[in-house]
């Protein structure tokens, strides 16, 4: 998966932290460290629990349509082949 970075923004922060002071710069810094260590960090387990509790899909195949399925593909490739 391809991630987009916002490179002008990316630029223009650069240049307001250039900007700033010695003393602000490490303000800045001690403020990001404060954020980043309060931050909640995500929980996988709370996730997949999430994912459980989720009803099921009702347009979901079962395996037995999925198998059919992917024997139908493959005779298709077999014979082109």
């Amino acid at each position: 998966m391809a991630t987009f970075v916002n490179t002008q923004l990316i630029d223009s922060l650069a240049q307001v932290i250039l900007a700033l002071s010695l003393e602000e710069q490490a303000l800045l810094v001690d403020t990001v460290q404060r954020l980043r260590s309060t931050a909640p960090q995500p929980d996988l387990q709370q996730f997949f629990d999430g994912l459980d509790a989720l009803a099921p899909d009702p347009d979901q195949p079962t395996l037995d349509e999925i198998s059919q399925e992917v024997k139908a593909v493959r005779h298709q490739l077999w014979a082109e082949a």
